[in-house]
């Protein structure tokens, strides 16, 4: 079908009106944890700064491996396998071991929500003490429907990372105390 050189103009503003390409967007959503432990930043980010360790000091999480790149370099992937047995992996995308903080994003798996990007950062509190600092921003899984199913709404990313960051904060401080 050939169209005439005008006559695309009201074809094009019809298919691409906004009622017609309207989709949903789901909010983006946040957390932000912190922990103040008993040891020098260095000796924290020494175990908080290790991408592939995350199994050291994370309860929920099995094990860690190193499946693209170099430790703590920007652009390696790590597997998690979670406590349930599910796995994901997830990009380095930041790591600045001078200011002590990372920020990685999912790069595969069953991942719990979508547009995830985390961020852990270790701040000197002063007094032979730190401050860890871990947050992300994210979307539910189904950010394409204002109705999404059970399991992929903004509550289940949201309720399950208001759990697991403050348990794993918990944990690192545990473990970097005990050293």
């Amino acid at each position: 079908m050939i169209i005439p050189n005008r006559a695309w103009l009201p074809m094009a503003l019809l298919l691409f009106s906004p009622a017609i390409t309207h989709a949903a967007d789901a909010p983006e959503l946040r957390v932000e944890h912190s922990i103040v432990v008993n040891a020098s930043p260095e000796s924290v980010w020494e175990v908080a700064g290790d991408f592939v360790g995350l199994d050291r000091w994370y309860p929920l999480i099995e094990s860690s491996k190193l499946i693209l790149g170099k430790n703590r370099t920007v652009g390696c992937v790590r597997e998690l396998t979670r406590g349930n047995g599910t796995k994901v992996e997830e990009k380095l995308i930041d790591y600045d071991d001078t200011a002590m903080t990372m920020t990685y994003t999912y790069a595969g798996g069953q991942p719990l929500s979508s547009d995830y990007f985390a961020t852990l950062t270790v701040f000197d509190a002063g007094g032979g003490t730190s401050k860890v600092v871990w947050k992300a921003r994210f979307k539910r899984l189904a950010y394409w429907t204002d109705d999404p199913p059970p399991g992929m709404d903004d509550a289940t990313p949201l309720n399950a990372l208001n759990r697991a960051y403050p348990l794993g904060l918990q944990n690192l401080k545990k473990v970097v105390e005990r050293q």
